[in-house]
């Protein structure tokens, strides 16, 4: 009997310690400004309560946030520029974008990109991704950092 516990001891040992073993931390959110600016970031998608809309092509939508107050965009064929302010660490708001005024191709969605961007209240940064928020539950943009 004693032989059986000697060998069975490590074993039973190193499964409690493997269940006892905390998972990783998750990714934590983060409302520093300084993540924010400096990074051409592109327009994934916008998720609200009642809709789903996707980039079709994420480098056609595009924020650029400069550490002086600028922003720099692209809404697909259209580029235009403004200005936005940082209210305190998670919340943002945009000034008027003054913006090239071409008529893109049908299906684009350079007007709900603008839109919402104006909008936009609120921010964090999760899994090195962009989430803007929308006013009153009305959905969350997300951005990847652009290649």
């Amino acid at each position: 009997m004693p032989r059986i516990f000697t060998l069975l001891l490590p074993a039973l040992l190193t499964l409690v310690t493997a269940c006892a073993s905390k998972p990783g931390p998750l990714p934590a959110r983060s409302k520093d400004p300084t993540m924010i600016t400096g990074t051409t970031w592109q327009w994934e998608e916008t998720q609200t309560p009642l809709e789903k809309i996707t980039s079709p092509a994420p480098d056609r939508y595009t924020l650029l946030l400069l550490p002086d107050g600028r922003a720099n965009s692209r809404f697909d064929c259209n580029r235009g520029g403004g200005s936005y302010r940082i209210v305190e660490p998670g919340r943002i708001s945009f000034g008027a974008m003054a913006t090239t005024m071409m008529a893109c191709p049908p299906g684009s969605l350079d007007r709900r990109f603008a839109k919402d961007l104006g909008q936009a209240g609120s921010y964090f940064v999760e899994g090195g991704k962009l989430y803007l928020e929308l006013p009153a539950d009305g959905g969350t943009m997300r951005f990847r950092p652009g290649q």
